[in-house]
């Protein structure tokens, strides 16, 4: 029974529309993941933000009014200074990977190399000292 399955399933995975089909399932749950989890921290900053003018009155002695409409108009601007931030971050990696090409990656990789030495220097004066 096993040998029937995994022969119907050699056959219906050798179709390339089954390929393709899961990959648009995988690259779905991909985008569904990262918008959702885009979602509930931008709802958190709103909260937070829509919270700052109550905290402002009480601790730092601001006189902000406490309306609904302000306590909107702050969550509102958290909102949108997160989404401008995470514009500017995906901009700033979209930079980086068009750059990587170009820039020296064996500088770093000797640096790497300097600071782990001088790490290991470090751990043998310590094994050093609890010998004695």
């Amino acid at each position: 029974m096993f040998d029937a399955i995994m022969t119907g399933m050699q056959g219906i995975l050798q179709q390339p529309s089954v390929w393709l089909f899961f990959l648009l399932f995988f690259l779905f749950i991909l985008v569904a993941y990262k918008v959702v989890k885009i979602l509930v921290r931008a709802l958190l900053i709103a909260v937070i933000a829509g919270v700052f003018p109550i905290f402002a009155n009480m601790f730092l002695g601001m006189a902000i009014p406490i309306t609904a409409q302000n306590i909107l108009w702050f969550a509102m601007m958290g909102v949108e200074i997160y989404f401008v931030y995470h514009i500017l971050c995906g901009i700033g990696k979209i930079a980086e990977l068009i750059t990587k090409p170009f820039s020296r990656g064996k500088t770093k990789k000797v640096e790497k190399i300097i600071i782990m030495e001088k790490g290991k220097d470090k751990h043998e004066k310590k094994k050093r000292e609890r010998e004695r």
